[in-house]
């Protein structure tokens, strides 16, 4: 080979090798474009996968406080009634109505006007309507209801305007109060289940239908002869950040969706005597959907507690108006999850059912509860209150 050759060969493979160092680097590029791409999409997965399916345990606790005064529902905002108006509406039904035995003024206490009424503590029935009058105001206006104690407290813009003072029936004195406590968002273990029966104390669980051992559990409480409710998952108002869980009752389902969904649940949890509302706070403000609800729970022999995790819940109020046997959560036990917090609320819970005659609290099966009720178990035996199932505090109006 000539030196001419010889020096044409050098400089073609002089050329090459750049072309093929650079085929090299673009392929190195590609790839970790690729792997950087592929790695963001996992992290992205996981994320809603966490969200979706494993949101850490306070997702799945209610997302308002307790009221400790029943709130009726907002209502239409026409009309707006002032304040005189609605003493009017309270003059009418409990002053001057068809069953009055008349009243006199006593001393106010500040702007608090204090009457004296003439008879016996008003029906619990007739203090339900009455309720609903004031609610269809749109008023700022709620009732407090102390029956044990005779009295019947008008708040107006959260303060307190009116109390009027009945004499306590003697059937109403003599008897004890009532408690039914119910434990939310149960099913996901039967170890749970066995530590709840193993407790010496009638707590009502309330199973969420969609848990691993939703139908399980449901079983082992037959055997065991205890009641059961179904804890119906209803979308709340920060969905979907805060995820009721699968198959759960969202706003803008079907007539038809939304029954079999509520048949679901009646087929996984077999044998519940009624429901509560999971989450549920934006899906209970809503008539027609929670009428679709509260029909199918009707034509099954069942009950529904509304768990009021929003003031404008609806669902009390329109399963009255059905013949659905019903009633309405007083308060919460453990919105914090410490055992001192805890015992606090089951002390106040007592002092509550001593005031209103019965009263219905709602827990959730945190070890911090369990050991609340451990630790208040010998105290809690002294008073004089009866544990009842859930189902003995409804009533079909």
């Amino acid at each position: 080979m000539t030196a001419k050759k010889k020096s044409s060969v050098r400089k073609k493979n002089i050329r090459k090798k750049p072309a093929l160092l650079t085929g090299q680097k673009l392929k190195i590029l590609l790839a970790s474009i690729f792997l950087l791409v592929f790695v963001a999409v996992c992290l992205f997965t996981l994320v809603v996968l966490r969200e979706s399916y494993f949101s850490p345990r306070g997702e799945f606790a209610y997302e308002e406080k307790p009221l400790p005064q029943i709130q009726p529902e907002p209502a239409p905002k026409q009309p707006i009634y002032g304040y005189q108006q609605i003493l009017q509406v309270i003059e009418n039904e409990l002053l001057s109505g068809r069953d009055s035995e008349g009243w006199k003024k006593l001393s106010n206490e500040g702007e608090v006007q204090r009457l004296q009424v003439f008879g016996d503590y008003p029906p619990a029935d007739r203090l339900t309507d009455l309720a609903s009058q004031l609610t269809a105001t749109g008023a700022p206006v709620q009732l407090d209801l102390q029956p044990r104690k005779g009295q019947i407290n008008l708040f107006w813009q959260g303060e307190l305007r009116l109390n009027l003072r009945y004499r306590v029936p003697l059937e109403v004195k003599s008897s004890r109060p009532k408690i039914a406590v119910i434990m939310d968002d149960m099913g996901r273990s039967l170890k749970t289940f066995e530590t709840l029966l193993e407790l010496d104390l009638l707590i009502t669980p309330a199973i969420l239908p969609e848990s691993e051992k939703a139908t399980r559990a449901a079983r082992l409480l037959q055997r065991a002869g205890r009641e059961y409710m179904i804890h119906m998952p209803m979308q709340p108002k920060s969905y979907p950040r805060a995820n009721p869980g699968p198959n759960a009752l969202l706003l803008g389902q079907t007539e038809q969706e939304i029954r079999q969904l509520v048949r679901r649940y009646i087929d996984l949890v077999p044998g519940a005597v009624g429901g509560n509302n999971h989450m549920g706070s934006r899906y209970t403000e809503e008539r027609e959907p929670m009428r679709i609800v509260l029909d199918e729970l009707r034509q099954s022999g069942q009950f529904f507690i509304d768990s009021k995790t929003i003031a404008g819940s609806v669902a009390y109020d329109e399963a009255r108006k059905m013949g659905l046997p019903t009633a309405v959560r007083n308060i919460f036990l453990d919105n914090e999850e410490d055992v001192g917090y805890i015992r606090r609320q089951i002390r106040e819970m007592v002092r509550l059912s001593d005031v209103k005659g019965e009263v219905i609290a709602i827990c959730h099966p945190y070890p911090e509860t369990i050991e609340a009720f451990r630790q208040e178990l010998a105290w809690l035996k002294q008073q004089q209150i009866d544990f009842v199932p859930a189902s003995a505090l409804t009533r079909m109006y």
